[in-house]
């Protein structure tokens, strides 16, 4: 039996699998999340796109160990959503570790592929 999931279940689940691929180097989990022209807005304003994001993953110079969600919401209209989501993020990014407190800024499309992210922007809380 299958268990149908409401939009906003399916943008969650969606922007939670990208935060699973990203702790547990899932290329392929991300590959298939994140839309082909996403654009990813980093808290030191550099913008990367889908393919340098998972290179500097798949390199190991942006490495993350642990995430603690603490505010997550999402808001769905048609095929577009929104989501704002606050996590402790435990990374290594450029060889400096440090414990993040992040929010970011999470833009959605459902098309033929399902819900994925077109556009994330990172800062600080």
């Amino acid at each position: 039996m299958s268990i149908q999931l409401n939009e906003e279940q399916a943008v969650t689940q969606v922007v939670h699998q990208q935060v699973q691929g990203m702790l547990t180097k899932n290329l392929a989990l991300l590959d298939q999340v994140i839309a082909p022209n996403a654009k990813f807005f980093h808290i030191t304003g550099q913008v990367q796109s889908k393919t340098e994001w998972l290179r500097q993953i798949r390199l190991g110079r942006m490495h993350y160990f642990s995430s603690r969600e603490v505010l997550f919401q999402a808001t769905v209209t048609g095929d577009q959503a929104q989501v704002i989501v606050r996590n402790e993020l435990d990374a290594r990014i450029y060889g400096f570790r440090n414990t993040w407190p992040l929010q970011s800024q999470v833009k959605l499309v459902k098309g033929p592929r399902g819900w994925q992210i077109i556009e994330a922007h990172a800062s600080m809380y």
